[in-house]
């Protein structure tokens, strides 16, 4: 489980870099084509990082409390009623998981858009997780 949170810990500050570019202030001194490629670049490194954590706490939850979960809202949900996640960042992370899946189809720009404005909270919840883990298990 180490080397997974490792890993987990090198794409979320990754994610996180891309999460806190100022997208609108390049929009004035750079190709709309760059600033696109940037956003689904954020879109891919969320996604990445959205699948990492959940299989980094299903991991988690494999070794400290001996709960295998087979997909990942099950293993959200067994984070949640472990104790290690308050109800408002449960329903986030369910957030996030369904965010993930309708990205991957980008049909419809209104929710896109509205699924970019949540990355921010996104990073906040993922270093949450990651301090939890820590916390834990030293």
């Amino acid at each position: 489980m180490e080397l997974k949170l490792k890993i987990f810990k090198q794409s979320l500050e990754s994610f996180n870099y891309l999460v806190n570019v100022d997208y609108e202030s390049l929009q004035s001194i750079l190709d709309p084509r760059l600033i696109d490629g940037l956003e689904n670049g954020l879109v891919q490194k969320f996604e990445i990082v959205t699948e990492q954590s959940w299989k980094l706490v299903k991991a988690f939850l494999l070794e400290n409390e001996g709960v295998d979960s087979k997909t990942p809202k099950q293993a959200v949900k067994g984070y949640y009623k472990a104790g290690y996640l308050n109800e408002d960042d449960y329903l986030l992370w369910i957030q996030a998981l369904d965010d993930r899946n309708s990205l991957s189809h980008r049909y419809h720009e209104k929710a896109y858009q509205t699924a970019l404005g949540r990355m921010h909270d996104y990073v906040i919840l993922f270093n949450r997780m990651v301090e939890k883990i820590e916390q834990t298990n030293s």
